[in-house]
């Protein structure tokens, strides 16, 4: 068997399986064009580290690329078409230093309030249609593509519910909303009205002024825009300025604080809050749970309480 046959098979596994599998279909992708469709077993463990490798200080796409190639030759393994893996080991280590930029409540503020900026003859919706989908992506804790997606007759706003379809590892979910989210999301659709609806009821609900998807590409424009009028940046020498996914990592944090705040059982929710994320376990929402000063203070504030509860019943 040949690489680029082998790669197709692996991918089209993955995906039946559940994973939408597209980051590491490209990094897959990338391999087989940099090798070409040799020989499985003409594949060197030289040629897999410089694929790895690259150019440069090492980064955790290094890191990302290796764990692709080793599931992938692992699969080659057990179906008999490899011997062994040509990957060096160890698993190469990166060190991570990025975190999720979470946005105060008056950094939000500003965001929205600079969506009056967008305001053009050509599209007078512009501000109302991205200051709706920042706040449905904050409000609702949803993923840029899962907002993006919404058609008109997934949300349902009289009982304030959005249904989110074959999302990451195609799966779905209801996510009910609050009441100033559906208040918002009233308006916008009142505007919404006026738009073409190309496929009818199923049409996007976030439109274009052709009542098309907006696509990713330019809401991540448009939020590089907004952040930058709004002066959200962290210090120049950070590789790492707030990003559009961020404002899911804020809602996950403002929620846990608001929690402790009101003595609510925090470790009863975090499966609830899971499951509203679309994670399937508590693991995958802990990555979006960064210990902010705000966040450390409210959970030692309740350790205290606790303490000092249990100091009392000892004296007792």
């Amino acid at each position: 068997m040949t690489l680029l046959p082998a790669i197709e098979a692996y991918i089209r596994l993955k995906r039946s399986l559940g994973a939408v599998f597209s980051s590491d279909a490209r990094i897959l992708q990338s391999f087989g064009r940099r090798l070409g469709d040799i020989p499985l077993d003409t594949i060197s463990s030289e040629t897999c580290h410089a694929f790895c490798r690259g150019s440069g200080s090492p980064t955790r796409f290094w890191e990302r690329k290796y764990v692709t190639l080793h599931g992938f030759f692992s699969y080659l393994v057990g179906r008999g078409h490899l011997t062994t893996s040509p990957l060096r080991k160890p698993h190469p280590r990166v060190q991570r230093t990025f975190q999720p930029y979470i946005f105060s409540l008056i950094e939000l503020q500003r965001l929205l309030d600079a969506t009056a900026t967008l305001a053009s003859n050509r599209s007078p919706l512009n501000p109302l249609t991205f200051r709706s989908l920042l706040l449905t992506l904050y409000g609702a804790g949803l993923r840029p593509g899962e907002a993006l997606r919404l058609r008109c007759c997934d949300v349902d706003l009289a009982h304030r519910l959005l249904a989110i379809w074959d999302t990451k590892f195609f799966k779905s979910r209801l996510v009910p909303i609050g009441t100033q989210l559906t208040h918002h999301l009233k308006l916008y659709q009142y505007k919404r009205e006026s738009l073409p609806l190309p496929a009818g009821d199923r049409s996007a609900f976030f439109a274009t002024p052709t009542g098309t998807p907006i696509p990713l590409g330019k809401l991540e424009r448009v939020f590089s825009r907004l952040r930058r009028q709004a002066g959200l940046q962290r210090p120049a020498t950070d590789p790492w300025q707030p990003r559009l996914h961020d404002l899911r990592h804020a809602f996950a944090v403002h929620r846990l604080i608001t929690w402790y705040r009101t003595g609510t059982n925090v470790q009863a929710m975090l499966p609830l809050l899971a499951t509203y994320l679309g994670h399937f376990n508590v693991a995958g929402t802990q990555t979006y749970l960064t210990m902010t000063p705000e966040l450390l203070a409210e959970a030692s504030h309740r350790f205290e309480g606790y303490a000092s509860v249990t100091k009392e019943d000892t004296h007792e």
